[in-house]
């Protein structure tokens, strides 16, 4: 049986927000191919991230504003809510305010008129402070990607560029959750779903899990956003 590759979160309290992010190099080595296809997509985002030259990232910083929205006809409602309960330990150990304190957004519109969308909604339910990015509702048929909206409602309230944390909550994406349940909490790495931690549990930079999750719908989410907002090749 394969060793798990994971480690634990640990379990003092940090202090604050951290305003850098932490020096993460570019990986030196190439983690075992242990997921197949969806690792190999992993290891492709991975690489745009960290490469400012590779040629196969076509993904551009977004401009994309809530006036802009707004001027295309998108419903926008926004209240003050405190963080979710299901991450609300977690945020709060990080240093996070506990309160009302954050832009809670709801985004919709119609599908345009190709064949099989018109009249599909696009919904975004999306949580932001100064920092931080939470997902709570993600339904794409067309126009902007999550990343561009979330980057849009971010920066009604902070710098975009000081996102440090992103959490999806709530959102059940098949080919996400088949890969997490079935194939990450499983038998090769000594973990069963549903999870019995103590603690959660971290997937180290450049390992075969880590890429494997942003193999995922969901980790494409977590990499548009961190390439439309943050330099490539930078570790600010």
């Amino acid at each position: 049986m394969a060793p798990s590759e994971q480690s634990w979160v640990p379990p003092s309290r940090p202090v604050g927000i951290p305003t850098t992010s932490p020096d993460v190099p570019p990986a030196t080595s190439t983690p075992a191919r242990r997921y197949g296809k969806i690792q190999n997509e992993g290891a492709i985002r991975q690489r745009w991230i960290e490469d400012s030259t590779d040629p196969t990232c076509q993904i551009q910083p977004s401009t994309l504003t809530v006036d802009d929205l707004l001027t295309s006809h998108w419903y926008v409602r926004t209240s003050h809510n405190n963080i979710p309960f299901q991450v609300a330990e977690n945020t709060f150990a990080l240093g996070y305010t506990n309160g009302a304190v954050y832009n809670q957004t709801l985004t919709q519109n119609y599908a345009g008129g190709e064949l099989g969308l018109a009249g599909c909604e696009n919904i975004y339910d999306i949580l932001v402070g100064k920092g931080l990015i939470i997902a709570e509702g993600i339904f794409r048929s067309d126009g902007p990607q999550f990343s561009q909206i979330a980057r849009a409602h971010m920066q009604e309230v902070a710098e975009p560029q000081s996102l440090r944390h992103f959490y999806v909550c709530d959102i059940v994406n098949i080919e996400t959750k088949n890969f997490v349940e079935k194939v990450l909490y499983s038998s090769r790495n000594d973990l069963t779903w549903p999870p019995v931690c103590a603690a959660p549990l971290i997937w180290e930079y450049n390992t075969s899990e880590y890429q494997g999750l942003l193999g995922t719908r969901v980790g494409k989410c977590a990499v548009y956003l961190v390439l439309e907002i943050f330099p490539r090749g930078s570790t600010d």
